[in-house]
């Protein structure tokens, strides 16, 4: 009996114990994850004062829904390293070291990288055979609502170095300029092919990324939904 229970320890036998609970777990996290993302997506008019720039306190809250999702997901270790990076980030552009104006902030770099390490890992789980329906579905959709984010990011990113420009429709021209939550406007218009033409890219990188998104906006729901009809449900 004494042998049983060791080589259930340190066995073969005893290995796959713990993954169907880990997988149970991950499922049960599934409509978590997608709540979570459109937590961040509707919290954008909270923090919407007019601002050109993204407020600090709200790409903490995406970068900690993002690495919360990451630890749910199953990813101990990444998590704790992708949290300790966002920290020093956060904390050094907070508190030491001020943003220039025109230069991209480290959050915002260190949010692009957390985004796409999540996203990636949210696609990765949706595509995953063995999964549940409703679980690969929940992961699927929250990993498009997080690509929109990225991709938002991207805009702001191309149009803070000088690299791309965006332009308003003539009717705010001399108004206002362009503010953080017109590139997520355009993201998502972009990334579900609506197309509203409220915001204008100009100039090759910046039209080549709106491309890009476009391209994802369609093959990742088309390839989604192939998946889910050729791979049998878990049970």
């Amino acid at each position: 009996l004494s042998l049983i229970r060791q080589r259930n320890v340190f066995g073969q036998p005893g290995a796959h114990v713990q993954q169907p609970e880990r997988q149970a777990r991950i499922h049960r996290h599934g409509s978590m994850i997608f709540l979570g993302q459109i937590l961040v997506l509707g919290s954008v008019p909270i923090f919407d004062l007019g601002q050109n720039r993204a407020p600090p306190l709200f790409v903490i809250i995406s970068l900690s829904v993002a690495i919360a999702t990451t630890w749910s997901l199953g990813y101990q270790r990444l998590t704790y390293t992708l949290a300790g990076v966002s920290s020093i980030a956060c904390g050094w552009t907070l508190f030491f070291r001020p943003v220039k104006s025109g230069a991209p902030s480290a959050p915002l770099l260190i949010f692009l990288v957390v985004m796409l390490f999540c996203s990636y890992l949210c696609i990765r789980q949706a595509y995953k055979a063995g999964v549940a329906s409703a679980q690969r579905i929940y992961c699927g959709v929250a990993s498009f609502v997080m690509l929109g984010m990225v991709f938002a990011g991207i805009h702001c990113l191309v149009h803070a170095c000088g690299l791309g420009e965006y332009q308003l429709p003539l009717e705010f021209e001399g108004i206002r300029n362009v503010r953080w939550v017109d590139f997520i406007w355009f993201s998502y218009a972009t990334l579900t092919t609506a197309g509203y033409s409220d915001l204008v890219p100009v100039g090759s990188f910046s039209l080549t990324v709106s491309t890009f998104e476009g391209l994802c906006g369609i093959l990742l729901p088309a390839t989604l939904i192939a998946r889910i009809a050729s791979l049998p449900a878990s049970k």
